[in-house]
């Protein structure tokens, strides 16, 4: 089970694979809960994710302790499959 939840592979369950694990899939993956998540980084309504709103809203008001620039820079490239540097909602989801 552990292994399961170690999606990176790095020997570790990181903050974001513990929240995922412990996550019902069923109300996760709801379409409409992910347009809303995704809707909250996208502050410009572009359509699109940024490193920068990434960083508004994951080090504001208080959370800068939590996820540090590196950790932000390295999840965009994991998750930016096209390497536009933006995450799209396909790329989000």
């Amino acid at each position: 089970m552990l292994k399961a939840a170690d999606t990176d592979g790095s020997g570790e369950i990181d903050y974001t694979e513990f929240l995922a694990a412990t996550i019902d899939e069923r109300i996760y993956l709801r379409e409409d809960y992910l347009k809303t998540a995704f809707n909250m980084f996208d502050k410009d309504g572009s359509g699109k994710i940024d490193n920068e709103e990434v960083q508004a809203l994951l080090q504001g008001e208080g959370l800068n302790f939590l996820v540090s620039k590196d950790a932000i820079e390295k999840a965009m490239k994991d998750i930016d499959k096209n390497g536009d540097g933006e995450i799209d909602f396909n790329e989000f989801k």
